[in-house]
């Protein structure tokens, strides 16, 4: 038995860096078809070895990170592609965002798994409740007791918690935002360099974007934390999300198209390639449907987002100049997988 015992512990120890690996492995990976079925075959791997060793509060992060991960980059990618492409397919809709919240909702269990694991301090504040009946004093007593190595944990259990508010913000998860808001800026207390070292600055900044201002959204604060996610992470995304939930917002059109513009011609970080990748055709997107967040007419995007594989089409209806040079070279390939239009 005790022969079992190390040939278990040997184990786990040498699975942990390569889970560790497989995760930096498809953040570098710009083959977005690659990178999907990477992480998928990645994320129950890992929560296959937290079934064998559930206490182990690396282990519990890993697959918190890789749900979370999993359910922006590309279940809510394509919720948002679909709702601008094909409003006409709602129960195609309504089936990813069930999906994206079950996702968002893995994650977050194993994020207060990993904080339980590592913190008694949290545990008997938090005494086995859902955080959404404590009272925001006693939210703030627990998050009081969490130290810098519990940074991880938090920022994933504010990163699923808050993005399952973002796609779906009724009156009641809306009562919840404070405590969202409130364990964010504990991470950046504790350590805002979680997540290539922009993670707490970015959410923050979609956090206080995408709400109104009557909402507790403040515009001015998420540009300043966006900033400070590009100025650490050096990738394209934080300036996509301040398109996306800042100048959208603020009505800011000429920010928008030109941030936008910005983003598609750059040149990628290749260490960070899917996460290139995503903020390059999430902007494609967005500059498509110009006309849908400002009164104003669209233009065609520019052909370098032809070059990219979107899985819906880019609009819900092409534009007149894009159908007139459709009639005038019929022959010629679409470049996406389905109408880049």
């Amino acid at each position: 038995m005790s022969g079992c015992g190390v040939v278990q512990g040997a184990t786990k120890a040498g699975m942990k860096p390569i889970l560790f690996n497989g995760i930096e492995g498809f953040v570098s990976e710009g083959d977005e078809v690659i990178a999907e079925g990477a992480i998928v075959s990645n994320m129950k791997l890992i929560e296959g070895v937290v079934a064998t060793y559930p206490d182990d509060t690396e282990l519990l992060e890993m697959a918190a990170m890789a749900r979370a991960t999993y359910a922006f980059g590309f279940i809510q990618d394509d919720l948002e592609a679909l709702r601008l492409a094909h409003p006409d397919r709602s129960d195609e809709a309504a089936m990813l965002l069930d999906r994206l919240l079950a996702s968002y909702r893995v994650g977050r269990r194993y994020a207060e798994a990993a904080l339980v694991e590592r913190s008694g301090g949290w545990a008997d504040a938090v005494e086995g409740r859902a955080l959404e009946d404590l009272s925001q004093d006693e939210l703030e007593a627990a998050l009081a007791v969490l130290g810098e190595d519990d940074a991880n944990a938090l920022f994933w259990l504010a990163f699923t918690w808050g993005g399952a508010m973002q796609v779906k913000l009724d009156p009641a998860t809306a009562t919840q935002a404070p405590k969202v808001e409130r364990i964010i800026f504990r991470v950046l207390e504790l350590d805002d360099g979680v997540f290539y070292g922009m993670g707490p600055h970015m959410l923050a900044g979609v956090f206080f974007g995408f709400r109104s201002p009557a909402l507790g959204g403040n515009p001015k604060a998420a540009s300043e934390h966006l900033a400070k996610a590009k100025a650490a992470g050096n990738v394209l995304l934080p300036d996509v999300l301040e398109a996306q939930f800042v100048h959208a917002q603020t009505e800011a059109q000429e920010a928008f198209e030109k941030t936008l513009h910005a983003v598609i011609a750059a040149e990628p970080n290749p260490d960070r390639a899917l996460l290139e990748a995503l903020a390059k055709k999430r902007a494609c997107r967005l500059l498509a449907n110009l006309d849908a967040f400002f009164l104003a007419d669209a233009e065609p995007v520019p052909d370098a987002c032809r070059r990219i594989p979107h899985r819906y089409r880019l609009r819900a209806e092409p534009l007149e100049t894009e159908e007139e040079e459709e009639e005038e070279a019929p022959d010629e390939p679409l470049d996406a997988t389905e109408d880049a239009s």
